[in-house]
């Protein structure tokens, strides 16, 4: 491993570890066995290399999701939702801390134009992915009706998300999978009855 990808590396544990505004150049070069210097050498700052470090974190963590939404198996049917939902949900415990430094770094991509496009690619291929999973839900039926598959992909991320934020502040008030797919089960029904 070259010291640029120890420093990244560590700089990712720390991160999960202490957060953000918590790590230190210390911490991250004693982590990785680098001299400060090196912070400086390879990243220029150690703002950058935090930034690079949150950007890596995110994309890894949307990288199995991505994985699992490519595959050209037909997505889950709105009976499937629910279950689906609650396996997405239960792995949330698994990667708090990634989950935290996502966060940690949307509000840190107001200041930094590096991290703010790093993460706009990463949003942006997994909506992409989620829309062509859309699409393929969506070929089978007659089209008139359907919604634009752009559109659908980004009420689903924006509900996910919405979940993650109910989830870390109150995680025994989210409601199942189950009770989310049955909602929106009986939302299309009224909203055809219209």
């Amino acid at each position: 491993m070259t010291n640029r990808e120890a420093l990244l590396e560590s700089a990712i544990t720390s991160l999960q570890e202490k957060g953000y505004a918590g790590t230190t150049a210390r911490d991250v070069a004693d982590g990785a066995g680098v001299s400060l210097g090196g912070i400086g050498y390879h990243f220029g700052t150690v703002q950058e290399l935090l930034d690079a470090a949150l950007a890596e974190a995110v994309r890894r963590w949307f990288e199995p999701l991505i994985g699992v939404l490519s595959r050209p198996q037909p997505p889950p049917t709105l009976a499937q939702l629910g279950p689906a939902l609650d396996g997405l949900l239960d792995t949330l415990a698994d990667h708090r801390p990634l989950v935290i430094a996502y966060f940690e770094a949307l509000l840190r991509a107001e200041r930094s134009p590096a991290l703010r496009t790093a993460l706009a690619a990463d949003l942006d291929e997994f909506r992409q992915t989620l829309t062509a999973g859309i699409q393929r839900l969506l070929a089978g039926g007659s089209g008139s009706a359907s919604p634009d598959p752009q559109a659908a992909a980004s009420l689903v991320m924006a509900t996910f998300d919405g979940l993650i934020i109910q989830w870390l502040l109150a995680p025994d008030q989210v409601p199942s999978g189950r009770v989310i797919a049955d909602t929106l089960k009986r939302a299309a029904a009224l909203a055809a009855m219209a």
